[in-house]
């Protein structure tokens, strides 16, 4: 149980929490007596921990000093790390200039931010490492997954890079508190570099929105960049069993992303569908979607959009039998490339469309900006290569057309080189029953 304790005048009292999962006891009184003791119980982990929080900071607020108990929550959630726009613009201009982060743990100080003089410690070239390890301990404990769970990157006294990926659930402390708890500590506050496994779970519910939640709840990040929510998962392998979720809360959080990596589904069962929209990242240059089953609402939602900056997009549909809804249809939005304009990659991967995907793409008006053309890891055989060689003539100003990992046959990748050959035929798969007049052919990932 954490104690606090108020010593002002004649007044000498104390306050004391413990949280536990779903409720929290409070003990409080003159210093010196039991004093009372409340339990208040809760719906969730989650609304125990912030109710947890409020009262923390409003006994902080009061003069309340800790000075006994587990220093693992010594930083409550609720609590956000001081905002200024100006110097903030100025370290993301310059990330490698020392005397701007100098400046910026000088203004962290005034404000009564303490983590201002290890950031300016770094910044001097003398990084203290007992207290970077020991606050990253502190905000990590109990570790979920052991030490393997985290990896974690110093620079200037922050989290330059962190990875996260437990393979234990706790109920008190589930890995989306964990990580609200990290992103407002101010180590981890300015993060760049954010690579988030999947939550481990005893259910169907696999997904990353409750870790966007957190993202958002911490934010705004303004020094995020990389926001990577594709991590392969040990504990849960089958991909179509995974969920992107409702990661909405991700574009108000993280203003400056640059590059965004999603892994999901939507499967067969009732679990949360992919929610993107309203989308509004200015300075997204990168985004990847990886699926054995893709709901149409991503490439709707995509199409739909403004990338004013996005170069490289890549959308892995996979199989309809796999929770795959998108069409060809939920590609006009992405073809007609009216919020791309500065869009050379497009991936249009893993998919089980054949001929008609690539008239669409010849015939569309996104076709001409492209530098490359991914179509990788999908079923393209005979009417692949005919479609390909009717459609030259679209596609040869390419710098490259990506067909590794489909059916074509000796014959066919001859005929596809000579009309393109600009074309990258690696390896491809091979048909079960190549006799056959119409095989059966299978997308690289469903299950």
């Amino acid at each position: 149980m954490r104690r606090y304790e108020f010593v002002e005048g004649s007044s000498k009292k104390f306050w004391e929490i413990e949280l536990e999962g779903e409720f929290f006891t409070t003990r409080w009184g003159r210093i010196g007596t039991d004093g009372q003791e409340k339990t208040q119980d809760f719906e969730s982990a989650a609304e125990a921990r912030k109710a947890h929080d409020r009262l923390v900071i409003e006994k902080e607020k009061k003069g309340y000093r800790l000075v006994g108990g587990s220093e693992k929550d010594a930083r409550p959630l609720t609590q956000k790390v001081p905002s200024n726009p100006a110097l903030e613009e100025a370290i993301r201009a310059k990330p490698d200039d020392a005397h701007a982060w100098q400046v910026f743990a000088d203004w962290l100080q005034e404000q009564g931010e303490g983590w201002g003089d290890v950031i300016g410690a770094a910044a001097r070239g003398k990084p203290d490492g007992t207290k970077q390890d020991g606050a990253l301990g502190s905000m990590l404990e109990p570790m979920l997954g052991g030490s393997d769970a985290a990896d974690a990157v110093w620079k200037f006294g922050v989290l330059d890079e962190f990875r996260f990926e437990p393979d234990e659930h706790d109920d008190e402390y589930p890995m989306d508190v964990v990580l609200e708890r990290v992103l407002k500590h101010p180590a981890g506050h300015f993060v760049r570099k954010l690579s988030l496994g999947l939550p481990p779970r005893e259910d169907l519910e696999w997904h990353m929105g409750d870790l966007a939640a957190a993202v958002n709840e911490a934010g705004p990040l303004p020094f995020l960049e990389e926001l990577d929510l594709s991590v392969p998962s040990e504990h849960m392998d089958q991909e179509s069993w995974r969920r992107v979720g409702d990661v909405r809360g991700i574009w108000e959080a993280c203003p400056n992303l640059k590059v965004l990596k999603l892994r999901g589904s939507a499967g067969s069962d009732d679990g949360p569908k992919i929610k993107l929209a309203p989308i509004a990242a200015p300075k997204l240059e990168t985004l990847i979607i990886y699926s054995g089953g893709l709901d149409e609402a991503a490439p709707l939602e995509i199409g739909e959009a403004d990338f004013p900056s996005l170069a490289h997009l890549e959308i892995l549909f996979g199989r309809d039998d796999y929770g795959c809804t998108s069409t060809i249809d939920s590609l006009a939005g992405i073809l007609a490339g009216k919020g791309l304009p500065k869009l050379k990659y497009l991936g249009l991967k893993n998919s089980e469309w054949e001929g008609e995907l690539i008239e669409a793409i010849a015939k569309s008006a996104i076709v001409k900006r492209l530098e490359v053309l991914d179509l990788s890891m999908g079923i393209l055989w005979r009417d692949g290569a005919a479609a390909l060689v009717k459609y030259a003539g679209a596609l040869e100003h390419l710098e490259q057309i990506i067909l590794d990992d489909n059916f074509f046959d000796e014959a066919q990748i001859a005929s596809i080189k000579a009309a393109l050959p600009n074309a990258q035929l690696g390896e491809q798969k091979d048909l079960d029953e190549p006799d056959e007049e119409e095989p059966w052919r299978y997308t690289s990932i469903g299950e």
